[in-house]
């Protein structure tokens, strides 16, 4: 994964590198290769495409193909969560721990996130019955029921890392109301298509989420454009929309400052 920055001031990448490199190494994301990979474009604004990531309390009524596998809780400590969710996130840290695979949120402040989450209902996978998407497993792992390493850096990046394969997600603003959504299905470089894997089974419920979630964003932008939109501030549970909304907000106000010194 290469991260470039053209500014003439680049931000410092090492706290991301340091915090990150440890979920990301184990699945050895150099030893992989494209095996699917999707363009679509979503009819909204960059940024409510990035929010509608960041939050999945929309999840459960609108990806039922996701949420097979995927839990909607965002932290191990999620005050939502149910007793189900409280039980199984300690019992599977454990059993990372002893695998060597760090799984505590960490502190990436407003410009990136990186947890590893378990998944539900026995699945192994992000696939539509839980099962393997691919049977060649990731980088040295023998052990198939790992979660997910869920990855995000601003502005619009995000990453899961299984222990069958990788998806990579990356927005790219066309216009302030259009937006390129990139989705790329990684396998092990070893993996034979037809016989480890099936691209359908692998990619589905991924191209699924994405088909719903661009009517989702498709409806807010038109939300937006509504005489009887007013903004108003997000829940106090919504940390990750807050983080978002808050590097974008100084990202432009440093942006004005410059401008105004140069003038």
């Amino acid at each position: 994964m290469l991260y470039v920055c053209v500014s003439k001031n680049p931000p410092d990448f090492s706290e991301f590198r340091k915090q990150v490199e440890p979920y990301i190494a184990p699945h050895q994301p150099f030893r992989c290769k494209v095996a699917y990979e999707e363009n679509i474009i979503e009819e909204a604004n960059w940024k409510l495409v990035v929010e509608n990531n960041r939050e999945c309390y929309h999840c459960a009524g609108s990806h039922p193909e996701l949420t097979y596998s995927l839990t909607a809780f965002a932290m191990p400590d999620d005050p939502r969560a149910d007793g189900f969710f409280t039980e199984l996130m300690p019992r599977k840290a454990k059993e990372w721990e002893k695998l060597s695979l760090p799984h505590k949120p960490v502190p990436g402040g407003e410009k990136f996130r990186c947890i590893r989450l378990p998944f539900i209902n026995d699945a192994l996978s992000m696939t539509i019955d839980g099962s393997l998407a691919c049977r060649r497993l990731l980088g040295d792992f023998e052990e198939k029921d790992l979660g997910s390493a869920r990855m995000f850096h601003v502005p619009g990046n995000w990453n899961h890392f299984g222990s069958d394969y990788i998806l990579h997600a990356n927005v790219t603003p066309l216009s302030p109301d259009r937006t390129l959504l990139t989705t790329k299905w990684l396998v092990h470089e070893d993996a034979v298509e037809g016989w480890d894997y099936d691209v359908e089974h692998l990619s589905r419920v991924w191209k699924a989420t994405n088909d719903q979630d661009s009517t989702l964003a498709a409806n807010n932008h038109l939300g937006t454009k509504s005489v009887g939109y007013e903004p108003g501030p997000y829940a106090e549970s919504e940390f990750m929309l807050t983080d978002f909304t808050n590097w974008y907000a100084s990202m432009m106000e440093n942006y004005l400052d410059e401008e105004l010194e140069n003038a």
